[in-house]
């Protein structure tokens, strides 16, 4: 979908799969690791740095992508910045509600909401490096080799499959009832978004029987083969993954020789 169409037009597309893998997880284990500020700020950099960088994604696609999970994140910290305090805490900031309630900032939830945005970002910006640089399929061949179980690897494949039997299929209802105006109306939008739910379970079903008919009929046996494609080996991201985990380590050391 979206990541895969620039992932299959990424510099590294032709790179080895697992050097990227670790390349995008041991930064993302070390960001959420590590409590701290620094370090997130640091991966969200480095990560989107080498989006643009070695990847070849322009900066606007990275940008474009980080704001969808700042969104949701953006309203998970303010839940933990603005909590109720009791009278006697202290505060950066109170108000009190109906005389009765106080709600307000304080300097330990700051720095806490502070981390843990940071923290998400980077860790979000270092998936991004795997998913807008691998193609899913390239990424699936990588887990077989690492060792993976190869159920999970299978039900991941077809689980990334009827992603788009799913959307197509709800585009099509879509199309159907906005032909017929099922969305005037508050009232009517509800009823169809009900109806297009409750008819996208059953027509995915019945895709699903007929995938697998289609499966049986071609020798299925328990077991998907995938046929791997011709890899350029990336022996030096090994190098740059080096280099990221430095400079994130040098991070933490920074930020705890400034906090003292």
């Amino acid at each position: 979908m979206g990541t895969d169409r620039y992932a299959y037009a990424s510099r590294l597309r032709r790179v080895d799969a697992i050097p990227k893998l670790w390349l995008s997880l041991m930064p993302l284990l070390l960001c959420v690791c590590c409590d701290s500020a620094a370090v997130g700020v640091a991966t969200l950099l480095l990560m989107g740095g080498l989006n643009v960088w070695l990847g070849g994604q322009r900066l606007r696609t990275v940008l474009r992508f980080l704001k969808v999970p700042l969104a949701f994140l953006a309203v998970g910290c303010l839940t933990i910045l603005v909590r109720p305090l009791s009278p006697e805490e202290g505060a950066l900031w109170a108000v009190e509600l109906l005389g009765r309630f106080r709600w307000g900032i304080t300097a330990e939830y700051r720095d806490l909401s502070l981390m843990v945005l940071c923290k998400a970002m980077g860790a979000v910006s270092a998936m991004y490096f795997l998913s807008l640089n691998t193609p899913v399929t390239d990424v699936t061949l990588a887990l077989e080799r690492l060792r993976v179980p190869k159920l999970l690897v299978e039900l991941m494949e077809l689980i990334y499959r009827f992603i788009f039997v799913l959307t197509d299929t709800a585009g099509r209802i879509r199309v159907a009832q906005e032909s017929r105006l099922g969305y005037q109306g508050w009232r009517r939008s509800l009823e169809s978004m009900g109806t297009l739910v409750s008819m996208l379970f059953l027509r995915a079903w019945r895709q699903g029987e007929r995938s697998f008919t289609a499966l049986e009929s071609r020798g299925y046996k328990g077991r998907l083969d995938t046929l791997p494609a011709a890899a350029v080996p990336g022996k030096w991201l090994y190098a740059v993954l080096a280099g990221v985990s430095a400079a994130q380590l040098g991070a933490l050391a920074l930020e705890r020789s400034l906090l003292g």
